[in-house]
């Protein structure tokens, strides 16, 4: 079975549909099967094509999680996980993969930022039997929110562009703990687009990303991981605010970085997932 194979099933009428909220299932319930399967194979795509459908709005966080299942399958973690994931969001295909992966006897720590989407997130947990800890915070102050190797993966699912875009916004004013943030990340990404233009990444957000890789790579078990993945949507491409090159590079920037820190971390390929879209990091044995 292939993975859009398996995320069709999953979806529709398998173990991520049945964790899903109740409205949620009926508005899947209402979609033909060629509507599934083209929401499947546009969240596995990179970059996302267009133009986005109700139904791929609909899907797309529940195709992901299945994408995330199998790397955890992939890389055989531990089946009674322990994750932490900085910058969740309202997004939960982290916690459904957990969930199914663990059989509900996982554990889930997220230190998110903003205030709305942690609520979000919040709304979508009700099925899940796994110990979950929402943390409003920043992912970048190292607070004490985990003892140290305590976790056996640490997922920074669309992670870096969020911290990225919020440690060059916090110092021109926007407060990113209380914004409703889809309607500012527009004002977020052109100035992400303006530091970058100016070579001046490496004055806040290079250090806010790598104090957050830093905090990851000491609460990682030896020998456990980080996973980062990133997509964009192809709508953008045209569009002249929008960075493209950057955002399609955004992981390929965070290898460089994390090398170039000199980190206790070996990257480990992931078959059929692309480099530049994903990045399996494990911690080296005896480190922290």
């Amino acid at each position: 079975m292939t993975l859009v194979e398996r995320t069709v099933e999953e979806v529709s009428r398998g173990r991520v549909f049945a964790l899903l909220p109740d409205e949620t299932q009926a508005q899947i319930r209402a979609l033909s099967p060629d509507e599934v399967r083209a929401a499947a194979e546009r969240a596995m795509a990179r970059p996302m094509t267009g133009p986005t459908s109700q139904a791929s709005r609909l899907l797309m966080n529940p195709s992901l999680a299945v994408q995330w299942l199998s790397v955890f399958e992939e890389l055989e973690l531990p089946r009674r996980l322990s994750v932490y994931e900085p910058c969740a969001g309202g997004s939960e295909p982290v916690l459904l993969a957990l969930e199914i992966y663990s059989d509900g006897a996982g554990e889930y720590t997220t230190v998110n930022l903003n205030r709305i989407l942690a609520g979000q997130l919040r709304g979508k947990i009700g099925k899940l039997r796994s110990r979950v800890r929402i943390i409003e915070d920043n992912a970048t102050t190292g607070g004490d929110w985990l003892p140290e190797r305590s976790v056996d993966v640490a997922c920074f699912h669309h992670a870096v562009n969020d911290l990225l875009q919020t440690a060059v916004a916090e110092p021109r004013g926007m407060d990113t703990r209380a914004i409703e943030w889809w309607s500012n990340e527009r004002q977020m990404i052109e100035w992400l687009a303006e530091e970058h233009r100016a070579c001046q990444l490496g004055e806040r957000a290079q250090p806010a990303l790598l104090a957050a890789v830093r905090y990851a790579v000491e609460r990682v078990r030896p020998g456990g991981w980080l996973l980062f993945d990133h997509w964009t949507w192809d709508g953008h491409r045209e569009q002249e605010w929008f960075p493209w090159q950057l955002f399609c590079d955004l992981i390929p920037l965070a290898r460089r970085w994390i090398e170039e820190a000199g980190l206790p971390l070996r990257e480990r390929p992931l078959p059929g997932l692309e480099p530049r879209w994903w990045m399996a990091l494990q911690a080296e044995a005896g480190e922290s």
